[in-house]
């Protein structure tokens, strides 16, 4: 039947991830239960399901719940997932802005020598250059996060380089022009957040099980 074949599915799952949390092998389990290794191996490849007092016992050995083992960890699955995806963005974003910099500091170490001139801002302007490349990299990734870091940093350092291009008349009325424009990243921010929410609720709704409705009290 389907919902026996999902429930086999389900225990093996638990059981391997809970396994590899406890760092033991399928012999060390399987002493602690007092169950041959080839017991656990079928478990863990959903040929049979452990009877009740058996998946008490693997519950102790974990020290666990019951319900660690018998229900679907849908939430402990995706981060497990999203793991190493998220370290790998993060350092394939470092690894960009080291490209990014790499290339300025050669042109600026070009331009001293060729020129004999020392060009300081030609770093100031590297920043929301930086800012504007990682929200371009980032943007089909869609990770809200670093969109408004990003963003918000390309506002306020473009501000601040048009302030010290144009500093001698000390135009400091620029930065309120950033105001309107960082307020307007925290509402995209929060309606973004909001949203992913909202579709994470559903999604759960959808793979929650539906209660089984109680057997009707017979009559005397």
């Amino acid at each position: 039947m389907a919902v026996m074949e999902d429930v086999k599915k389900i225990v093996s799952q638990n059981l391997v991830r809970l396994r590899k949390e406890s760092n033991l092998t399928q012999a060390e389990l399987a002493k602690r239960i007092n169950y041959s290794d080839k017991a656990i191996s079928r478990w863990e490849k959903g040929e049979v399901v452990p009877d009740l007092e058996t998946i008490y016992a693997l519950s102790e050995a974990f020290g666990v719940p019951v319900g660690a083992i018998t229900e679907k960890q849908q939430e402990t699955e995706r981060t497990e997932e999203q793991t190493p995806v998220i370290r790998q963005r993060i350092l394939s974003q470092i690894f960009l802005l080291c490209e990014i910099w790499f290339v300025i500091c050669v042109i600026y170490v070009y331009i001293n020598i060729t020129k004999h001139t020392s060009i300081w801002q030609l770093f100031v302007w590297s920043v929301p250059a930086s800012a504007i490349v990682l929200w371009f990299t980032t943007r089909r990734e869609k990770v809200d996060v670093l969109l408004f870091i990003y963003a918000s940093v390309f506002v306020w350092s473009f501000i601040t380089c048009v302030y010290l291009h144009l500093m001698a008349s000390r135009p400091w009325y620029l930065f309120f022009a950033g105001l309107p424009l960082q307020g307007l990243l925290v509402i995209r921010y929060i309606f973004n957040y909001k949203q992913n929410l909202k579709r994470i609720r559903i999604r759960h709704e959808k793979n929650e099980p539906q209660p089984e409705e109680p057997a009707e009290a017979e009559e005397k």
